[in-house]
């Protein structure tokens, strides 16, 4: 089911942005469940981006639910490798500090019933790319 579209054809949901990208979305059957998984790794302040993606997740639920859909379980994932230690020297000292990571990586899986396959997918990308803004 992870395959490219016409954005136009396919994903019917409501935008506040321009464009999205469906890289990194999968979604399978599992049974009578349909489970809608994507990824990215995102530039940005750890704090912000949890706090961002709570709010995109109850957007989500929302949009399911305003859609129809019945949900069995949304969870999402945030890794950021920080604190970075950085060491470096001019030749003379050699000074250590540490600075907060930039990368984070974020994974978001929906597991939902009653929701038509490519919608959700259209959905889960636009959740990743808002979180990217």
């Amino acid at each position: 089911m992870n395959t490219p579209h016409d954005h136009h054809q396919h994903c019917n949901h409501d935008h506040h942005h321009g464009s999205h990208d469906h890289q990194g979305i999968k979604t399978h059957l599992h049974e009578d469940a349909l489970v809608c998984s994507g990824e990215r790794e995102i530039s940005g302040e750890l704090e912000t981006v949890k706090k961002q993606l709570v709010s995109e997740i109850e957007l989500l639920a929302a949009w399911i639910e305003k859609n129809g859909g019945i949900i069995g379980h949304i969870k999402a994932l945030v890794e950021a490798a920080s604190p970075v230690t950085v060491i470096s020297t001019t030749g003379e000292e050699v000074a250590a500090r540490e600075i907060a990571g930039s990368v984070i990586h974020v994974s978001v899986v929906a597991i939902v019933f009653n929701i038509n396959p490519s919608n959700l997918e259209c959905r889960m990308a636009t959740l990743l790319g808002d979180l990217q803004k």
